[in-house]
């Protein structure tokens, strides 16, 4: 099997593109096969004109029938959380079909799992040498540059080299909205934020994180509407994730409802002047 990508395309560490100014297409071969390792003896890579072609040598179709078997029996141990069997299944069915992305892409939730985040970014790379387009790697990166490594720089890298390929993806754009809002980026986050909304399928998650933005800019007007927009919209079976962020929402409302009343009656009691000899007592809200 031959794959081809752009060499454009090739990213060679984390937040790292080619550049033809510092990396010969020498170095780029040589950089692609070490990403793979001992898989790399399999495998022939080649540039042409800007496009680089990764050559695979094909199993017989018996292995790749095992393989496959193999692949859906990994899914329902990871599922199961028989890490380790999975695991196990995983690496078998990369050894037959190497550029089998998705379950590449499964073996690094398991590493992940397991707390192994190095092995789970140096597949979820070569997923993405693979198939450029695998938006959710870039997810999956992201989000372990976000939340374990808390490197935002190169999580905002991977965010935005995912929206290259997947401008409409929900949930790589509500991801990097969140970014955006945690580095302080709050116009970049209210842009992302609500390109979500007109997707489908509906994203609450974007919608909270919308409201959550303009309760922190101090816009307590707005984000109640983008509430009560979501409440409308809410399904009457939601899902768990969805039930669970939908209840974040109501609390949100709840706090956002009682601080703006708050503020509105302390405001009224400063407005008020007293009358001569009349007791303070009176001004304070009951």
């Amino acid at each position: 099997m031959k794959i081809y990508i752009p060499l454009k395309d090739v990213l060679l560490g984390p937040g790292k593109r080619f550049d033809p100014a510092v990396n010969s297409e020498a170095e780029v071969i040589g950089l692609i096969k070490k990403a793979y390792g001992v898989i790399s003896s399999t495998m022939e890579v080649s540039i042409t004109e800007g496009v680089v072609c990764i050559a695979f040598k094909d199993a017989t179709p018996a292995r790749i029938d095992a393989a496959l078997q193999n692949l859906s029996k990994g899914v329902t141990k990871a599922q199961n959380g028989k890490l380790s069997d999975a695991l196990k299944l995983f690496k078998s069915v990369l050894e037959v079909i190497p550029e089998h992305v998705n379950a590449r892409r499964n073996l690094a939730k398991v590493y992940l799992e397991l707390g192994n985040t190095d092995q789970a970014k140096r597949h979820l790379d070569i997923c993405i040498q693979i198939n450029p387009k695998d938006c959710w790697s870039y997810i999956m990166l992201g989000n372990i540059y976000t939340k374990h490594e808390r490197n935002l720089d190169v999580a905002e890298f991977y965010y935005e080299c995912g929206l290259e390929h997947c401008p409409d993806d929900g949930m790589l754009i509500n991801n990097y909205a969140n970014l955006m809002m945690e580095k302080g980026n709050f116009s970049r986050a209210e842009e992302l934020f609500k390109k979500t909304l007109n997707l489908k399928p509906v994203h609450p998650h974007s919608y909270f994180g919308l409201a959550l933005l303009y309760r922190v800019t101090g816009h307590p007007e707005e984000s109640l509407k983008v509430l009560e927009r979501l409440f409308i919209l809410m399904p009457q079976t939601p899902g768990i994730e969805s039930r669970q962020i939908y209840n974040e929402g109501r609390n949100l409302y709840s706090e956002i409802k009682a601080e703006t009343e708050y503020c509105r009656v302390k405001t009224e009691n400063m407005n008020h002047v007293p009358e001569p000899g009349a007791p303070a007592a009176r001004f304070l809200s009951k």
